[in-house]
């Protein structure tokens, strides 16, 4: 165990270094205290062993010392209650930074690391992994103090009555630091393994209620309970594994202790027969001694706290050090027009090409529609505009200017997207729209656009409307309204909208359509969709396959060039025809 308690968490405790030092200074004080009550009871043992000799001994001073004691006692517990006040409260201030740090740092990082992270994992660190450290800071840290300064007063006092006494005391404490150091990491990787398991289990969890209409639709409740079982089970394993060996260590530090205290006995008994020793000291040593050897049972304890508090600090470090999405341009009021221009831009996952030397030119204020087969690589191309991925090779232009180079947030700000997997938050309808950057009146507005106004007059309390974790209560349609009606409230120079009509009935999207056409010819938009009928009307189309634009061109002239367009224009065709029969 580090001498240094405070290193591994100095710069988090740094803005409250004042109530440490306030709490310090309190711990330092009941402890001067609580050393300072022994030397009490050796002058009470030894004027009670001298008032024997008297015919009619005087028993005042007993009155006089209970009352010193008693004194001494509601100082000490002053003390200790300003000590835990100021320690503790500490500790709960620093568990709340270590967390608000944690989760700002999440949102600063990029969409790949998230791709590759375990949300359960995550969570774990901000709850179990944070409650860790909280709970060192508030016990363990007071208690290692507690032990360094009670055994420090302990020793100094006991070598003022008896300097070879206290070298007899002292000589299981090579023992116990080797155990100490053996123990020490062993307890921190076992706590590791322990936390790992619980993120596991957590994952598990998370994923079986965000996907529990999946697990019903194909009966794989039983599947999924045995998974758990399993995870739990481990779990278990993992913690008996760490409690076998606090069950070793633990006894051992109260054996090595106990073999003081006798060898202590055993030779300060002889003291006092011989005389060398009062009855009163010795009793007063003793009770140093009792003070000194508490420290090394609780030591125990104090290693436990420490090495967890150490493991879940180094896994929420590890989160930490990951680089967050750059953003070092900063904003200077950066005015977008919406031209947007791709320049051999190529993407690949886990070495796996998805796109390959796009070249497309988007006037500002045209539109520009992509459609393609499944996986071609539609959606990866939308979300490399506002940077939510990072091309590999070539460019992306906004305005003429690298978009690395321009302020993340700002950038952000002009553009509205409606990604393929529709997301709204456990909130109102209102507060999933507004998103607490819109007015009132441009939420109306944008109701009437995405086509949601009857829907709301459907709804209990219309717009107050609670939609429900991940908007559960809501139809796939409306979702996707509501998340449409979210990027047109911003009035974005930059409209994304990547299959968002995919859920409404082609009424419906006539009807969205036709609303759009006016804010669309404002600013430059994006559409990408699977149904020729939604981007017939755009300025440009780009036909992406394997993810290669392999036609281009307006409605009627990739009808004319009879490709993969005019394919799958026939076929929908002939799909609607057959449907209308």
């Amino acid at each position: 165990m580090s001498l240094n308690p405070f290193k591994p968490f100095a710069s988090h405790l740094r803005p409250y270094r004042w109530a440490l030092v306030v709490g310090l200074a309190f711990l330092l004080g009941e402890q001067l205290i609580s050393v300072s009550i022994p030397l009490v009871l050796e002058r009470v043992i030894n004027q009670a062993q001298a008032s024997l000799d008297q015919a009619a001994p005087d028993l005042t001073f007993l009155t006089h010392y209970a009352a010193l004691i008693v004194g001494l006692g509601l100082v000490q517990w002053c003390m200790a209650f300003g000590m835990r006040w100021h320690l503790a409260s500490t500790s709960y201030r620093v568990e709340r930074d270590i967390r608000q740090r944690y989760f700002a740092h999440l949102l600063t990082l990029p969409l790949g690391y998230f791709q590759q992270a375990r949300t359960g994992d995550l969570m774990a660190r901000a709850t179990n992994d944070v409650e860790a450290v909280q709970r060192y800071l508030s016990h363990g840290f007071r208690m290692f103090l507690s032990a360094i300064l009670g055994f420090s007063f302990s020793m100094v006092a006991m070598c003022l009555y008896d300097w070879q006494l206290t070298l007899y005391a002292l000589l299981p404490m090579p023992i116990m630091t080797v155990i100490l150091r053996f123990v020490g990491g062993r307890v921190r990787r076992r706590y590791r393994r322990v936390q790992e398991q619980f993120a596991a289990i957590s994952t598990c969890l998370q994923e079986n209620l965000a996907g529990v209409r999946v697990v019903k639709a194909f009966a794989r409740r039983r599947g999924e309970i045995d998974h758990f079982t399993q995870l739990n089970d481990e779990y278990v394993e993992r913690n008996r594994r760490l409690i076998y060996l606090y069950s070793t260590f633990f006894p051992f530090t109260f054996l090595i202790s106990g073999l003081s205290m006798v060898l202590i006995l055993w030779l300060g008994g002889i003291r006092v027969v011989e005389g060398t020793l009062t009855l009163g000291a010795f009793v007063a040593f003793n009770a140093y001694l009792i003070r000194m050897s508490r420290p090394m049972m609780m030591m125990g304890r104090i290693v436990d706290e420490y090495q967890r508090a150490m493991a879940s600090m180094l896994r929420i470090e590890s989160v930490l050090k990951e680089q967050p999405q750059p953003d070092q341009y900063q904003d200077d009021g950066l005015a977008i027009k919406g031209e947007i221009e791709f320049r051999r831009a190529s993407f690949a996952y886990n070495g796996q090409a998805v796109l390959r030397d796009i070249d497309v030119h988007i006037p500002a204020g045209s539109t520009l529609a992509i459609v393609g087969r499944v996986g071609s690589g539609k959606s990866t191309l939308a979300r490399l505009i506002p940077r939510l991925i990072q091309a590999g090779e070539g460019q992306i232009l906004i305005d003429g200017k690298p978009i690395e180079q321009m302020p993340l947030r700002a950038f952000r700000d002009a553009i509205g997207y409606v990604p393929q997997d529709t997301f709204l938050f456990s909130e109102s309808i209102r507060d999933n729209i507004a998103l607490d950057l819109a007015a009132p009146d441009d939420v109306e507005r944008a109701i009437e656009v995405a086509q949601l106004a009857a829907d709301l007059k459907t709804f209990p309390q219309g717009l107050g409307t609670i939609v429900g974790e991940r908007g559960v209560t809501l139809s796939g349609g409306q979702k996707q309204r509501t998340a449409l009606a979210r990027s047109v409230v911003r009035q974005p120079k930059i409209l994304i909208l990547d299959d968002a009509l995919a859920s409404v009935d082609t009424r419906t999207e006539e009807q969205i359509l036709t609303r759009l056409r006016d804010i669309m010819a404002e600013r430059t938009t994006i559409l990408i969709a699977h149904r020729i009928s939604t981007v017939m009307a755009a300025d440009h189309i780009i036909v992406l396959d394997e993810g290669c634009i392999i036609e281009e061109g307006t409605h009627d002239e990739l009808l004319a060039h009879d490709g993969l367009y005019a394919e799958m224009y026939r076929r929908q065709h002939l799909t609607e025809e057959l449907s209308d029969l």
